[in-house]
């Protein structure tokens, strides 16, 4: 590193927004397609349901996840989901990410998000300009993620 060179320092805070919980049905599977095989979950009506201090709600059809499960092994999720708010406002959630299988059960694994949301309601506006970060674990058929805002702070 050179003398002049400038040191930056970035930290990261994290604000709980919400947390997701739902349940998936089986998948119908897309075999062997040229990117691997293509898992399609829709979500099990009647069990979707986000809590927290930014967001509560339900989650309401048609939503589901067009997992993919690469040729190396990985799994790469494409979920669209429509969150219904206790007031009654409709929030479209868009979510991409990385599904990591458990070795021994492979119906387990950790998840790792980001979602954008789409919304006309003024209360949940803010949300159009957010990309959230989401951690979870999918647990059979039971799917939970915690979303947070995470920020940047850099001091030069």
């Amino acid at each position: 590193m050179s003398s002049n060179a400038v040191k930056v320092t970035v930290s990261l805070g994290a604000e709980y927004l919400y947390t997701l919980e739902f349940e998936v049905e089986d998948p119908i599977l897309v075999p062997n397609g040229p990117n691997g095989t293509r898992a399609v979950f829709e979500f099990t009506k009647g069990t979707g349901k986000v809590y927290g201090p930014a967001l509560n709600g339900r989650v309401v059809g048609p939503s589901s996840d067009w997992a993919l499960v690469c040729t190396d092994g990985s799994v790469a999720l494409d979920i669209q989901l429509l969150i219904q708010t206790e007031d009654e406002q409709t929030i479209l959630q868009k979510v991409i990410g990385r599904s990591v299988r458990d070795g021994d059960n492979p119906s387990n694994g950790d998840l790792q998000t980001a979602a954008t949301n789409e919304t006309s309601s003024g209360k949940y506006q803010y949300l159009n300009n957010k990309v959230l970060t989401g951690v979870g674990r999918k647990t059979g058929n039971k799917i939970k993620v915690v979303y947070y805002d995470v920020q940047e702070k850099i001091d030069h």
